[in-house]
């Protein structure tokens, strides 16, 4: 008999003690018998294809210990006594690490069992090298993902739909003074004034299944009692039923710029204030030779601030509209008094005269320094939504949105207002003009908003 011959007929004398030897041999793990003094007896083929081992050299010749790492030895050695002694006592799964014939470090997960005789035990492990893999990158992906979010310098936090908090980043321990410990468990509202809570409520109802992500400029109160503002960006997490699992937010501290923004404001407050000055004493110029003019501009500044307002205008536009309404006719210093003051019907070289007057406002304007482009305004508050106006001929959107607000608000006020050449035709005769030219002469949002403002709304000039 041959000697791969006579190894077969030992190997199945030792596999008599096996249960199920197709399975030891097939089953895709790597399964070995192994002696109570920790020899290998029998090895399957997975065996010696994951461990670089051949069936010669580790039958009857090599301890398993060999192959095993040496920070898992103690622990395994101490279950492969325990399986053997106080079998209750083992533990029957575990992972561990092996080194192959090569040197590569990989990972199993075995299971033993002795045999009835008690002499020898079964053990199967199955590779999980891949998932230990994956396992170690989920995990560095993970330290990383709160590496990064615990060093950030925006506050980050997450809070169940109790808006009780349930995260907190280190950011915000160190913003508030206090040990992570101390916030966990405590409602987000716990620093927010109290005058400030009503607000609060109403804007966390607005986060919705519909609207999952807003934002808030808000007050808080640190431990030393000082309040401060914050900006904050909240993302609510709906299940399914449209219920909140979850508010995840990131905020920052931005009470420099609301200090910055208070002292622009003054300071806009204060350019306000000297170009109101600048532009009564220009009137005051203007009400010698032309007694309309001076009203007339202070009263348009009113209709087109008030509609800028309704229309929802940025506060930067409606400050600009009032201030060149204000000064929309000082050009009008220009145009020789008897043709301001001329009763009856205007020449065509007069009229050519007034058309002019934007022109010289403009000009007028241009020499003074302020954050809103006045001049350009101006120029443009007697063109015409569809083309028809001077002194550029614009339509549409071609023209700025202040000048087309300006330009209703100065038709209602003129045909409702008295002249020298004719008599007011009062401020119906003056809004059926507007809603005739609704979409044609004029802006049909400033138009629209005009007819609310009188019609609904009750505005009197």
């Amino acid at each position: 008999m041959t000697e791969r011959g006579t190894h077969l007929d030992h190997d199945s004398a030792l596999l008599e003690d096996i249960p199920g030897r197709t399975i030891f041999e097939h089953s895709g793990a790597l399964n070995m018998l192994v002696a109570s003094d920790t020899t290998l007896l029998v090895v399957n083929s997975r065996f010696e294809e994951i461990t670089g081992y051949s069936r010669e050299e580790v039958e009857e010749k090599m301890s398993w210990t060999k192959i095993v790492h040496p920070d898992d030895l103690e622990m395994m050695l101490y279950n492969h006594r325990l399986r053997r002694e106080k079998p209750a006592l083992a533990v029957q799964n575990y992972e561990f690490r092996f080194i192959t014939s090569q040197g590569e470090i990989k990972w199993g997960l075995l299971t033993g069992a002795t045999l009835a005789n008690g002499s020898r035990t079964l053990i199967s492990v199955v590779d999980i090298t891949p998932l230990k893999e994956k396992e170690s990158a989920l995990s560095r992906a993970e330290s990383l993902y709160r590496d990064i979010v615990q060093k950030q310098k925006e506050l980050i936090t997450r809070v169940d739909p109790d808006l009780v908090l349930t995260f907190v980043n280190d950011a915000f321990c160190s913003y508030y003074g206090e040990k992570k410990e101390d916030i966990l468990g405590r409602r987000i509202t716990a620093h927010t004034p109290p005058e400030d809570l009503e607000k609060q409520r109403v804007y966390f109802a607005s986060l919705t299944p519909e609207n999952p992500n807003i934002e808030v400029d808000e007050r808080t109160i640190l431990h030393t009692g000082e309040i401060r503002w914050q900006h904050w960006e909240d993302t609510g997490i709906f299940d399914k039923t449209g219920k909140m699992i979850e508010m995840q937010s990131i905020g920052r501290d931005i009470t420099d710029l609301c200090k910055t923004r208070e002292k622009l404001d003054e300071t806009i407050e204060k350019l306000r204030h000297a170009f109101g000055l600048s532009i009564e004493m220009a009137g005051k110029i203007i009400e010698v030779r032309d007694p309309f003019t001076a009203g007339h501009q202070r009263s348009v500044a009113r209709v087109a601030s008030a509609i800028a307002v309704l229309m929802g205008l940025k506060s930067d536009e409606v400050t600009a509209i009032e201030l060149a309404s204000l000064a929309h006719d000082v050009g009008k210093i220009h145009v020789p008094s008897e043709i301001l003051s001329k009763p009856g019907v205007l020449q065509p070289a007069e009229w050519a005269i007034i058309r002019q007057h934007p022109v010289y406002s403009s000009e007028i304007l241009k020499t003074l320094e302020t954050p809103w482009d006045l001049a350009g305004i101006t120029l443009q508050h007697h063109e015409r939504y569809d083309g028809s106006g001077y002194p550029g001929g614009l339509a549409g959107e071609d023209i700025r949105i202040e000048a087309r607000v300006l330009a209703v608000a100065d038709v209602i006020e003129a045909m409702s207002s008295h002249r020298p050449y004719r008599s007011g035709f009062g401020i119906e005769i003056a809004l059926d003009e507007i809603e005739a030219g609704m979409g044609k002469k004029y802006d049909p949002d400033a138009a629209g908003a005009a007819l609310i403002l009188f019609r609904e709304k009750g505005f009197v000039i």
